[in-house]
């Protein structure tokens, strides 16, 4: 076996490697626009964030029910509704910066190593046409 063929079966199965592995998923990703990619999960990511403070206000409200309605008359609703929107406004922002973050490196990781693989591509392409020349 010649030095060209021991690089081939190297470079093919460290390609392999990659199909099998997270190939599958850098391409999933990549099959998107960074930005609609991004988009979408930072929304995904502010819905579940909505959903999750509705359910934690829920329980808050459920479990101290008793002491909010004896509260009720005198409690500054104004002010709770502008914490409680505040709260959420909140929430809501790190759950969308920290999917903006996550997921733009995600992207970039999924980019990175698809360009690598199509490197490996066109470099087993020109050791089989060395081969076929020789």
């Amino acid at each position: 076996m010649s030095r060209v063929d021991g690089d081939k079966v190297k470079l093919m199965t460290r390609m392999a490697s990659f199909e099998e592995n997270e190939g599958r998923e850098a391409i999933r990703i990549c099959n998107y626009f960074r930005s609609d990619y991004v988009t979408l999960n930072v929304v995904k990511a502010i819905v579940s964030a909505t959903i999750s403070f509705a359910l934690i206000l829920g329980l808050y409200i459920y479990y101290n029910i008793d002491n909010m309605m004896q509260d009720i008359y005198t409690m500054d609703l104004l002010e709770t509704g502008r914490k409680l929107i505040t709260s959420y406004v909140i929430f809501a922002g790190v759950f969308g910066i920290i999917a903006y973050v996550v997921y733009s490196f995600r992207y970039d990781w999924a980019k990175k190593h698809l360009n690598d693989y199509n490197y490996a591509l066109r470099e087993l392409s020109n050791m089989q046409e060395i081969e076929s020349h020789e």
